[in-house]
This record gives structure tokens, C-alpha cells and sequence, in this order.
């Protein structure tokens, strides 16, 4: 089963990061589902999702729509993207740290110039706290930058 397919979204992905919680079947077959639709409401490039699971995201607007459709199918987002924070707290496993994961939520708390864009924007937020950049990149990184100063 390719590994995007746990990684399909960072609402999922924080409650199974905190919670170090794997899908059930039927919880996979549901995000495959709902990715598939969105893909085909959105008409985008499947390549970008799995770039923005890695990190990597495009300012592509179809992205941003897709992102939008996938969290409003999970009821985490409303038509306006605004986030429904109770359901969010509903579905959190009775394992998962609830203070830290709502804590997450709040500071991803943003507003864009649409309801896409202030959801992608939330993605992109919870990758950011959920995700931190490995030390060892960020270090090789550095000194690069410090060469490519001097030439």
C-alpha cells in the first residue's frame, strides 16, 4: 500500500502523531475514498499532495481547494474553512495528549483570502508543528549558505 496513503491528512495525522494511533481499515478506505473525490472535484495534480505530505507545498490553487475538499469531507473544516474544533475533539482517541492536540489547533488558527487558502494555510500550520525539520538537514544546510556568501 503506498505510504501516502497514511498521510493523507494532517488532522489525521496529528491525532496519530499524538496518539500514535494507526487506521483502521475502515478508516483508511474512507481517506482513499475522500481523496479520490476531491482529486476529481479539485482536477489536481496527485503529485502535489504527495509533495505537501513531504512537506513540499505548491501555491497551486488546486491544491489549496483539494486540501479544503478533503478536510470539509472529514467534517474537520465547515464551507467557509472555518475549523469545528469540537468535532476535531470528538474524534481524538481516548489515548491521544487532547490538550496538546487542541493546542495545535489553536495556533493554526488562520484566516486566508478564501476558504481554500485559510485551510491550506491550517495544513500547512499543523505540518509545521507536527513535523519539525530534522537538525542534520538544517545543519549541512548552513554551511552552504556560508560557501555560497563568500564566492
Amino acid at each position: 500500500m503506498p505510504s501516502y496513503l497514511l498521510k493523507l491528512s494532517f488532522i489525521f495525522a496529528v491525532i496519530s502523531m499524538i496518539s500514535c494511533q494507526d487506521f483502521t481499515e475502515e478508516q483508511r478506505k474512507k481517506i482513499i475514498k475522500n481523496r479520490q473525490e476531491c482529486i476529481e472535484e479539485t482536477k489536481v495534480n496527485p503529485d502535489l499532495i504527495e509533495k505537501a505530505d513531504l512537506g513540499d507545498f505548491a501555491e497551486d490553487p488546486a491544491l489549496k481547494c483539494f486540501t479544503k475538499c478533503f478536510y470539509q469531507k472529514a467534517g474537520f473544516v465547515n464551507e467557509a474553512g472555518e475549523v469545528q474544533r469540537d468535532v476535531v475533539e470528538a474524534k481524538l482517541p481516548p489515548q491521544a495528549d487532547k490538550k496538546k492536540a487542541l493546542e495545535i489547533v489553536d495556533k493554526c488558527a488562520v484566516k486566508g483570502k478564501d476558504a481554500c487558502e485559510t485551510v491550506y494555510l491550517i495544513h500547512k500550520c499543523y505540518f509545521e508543528h507536527t513535523h519539525p525539520e530534522p537538525e542534520k538537514g538544517a545543519q549541512e544546510s548552513a554551511p552552504a549558505k556560508k560557501d555560497a556568501k563568500k564566492a
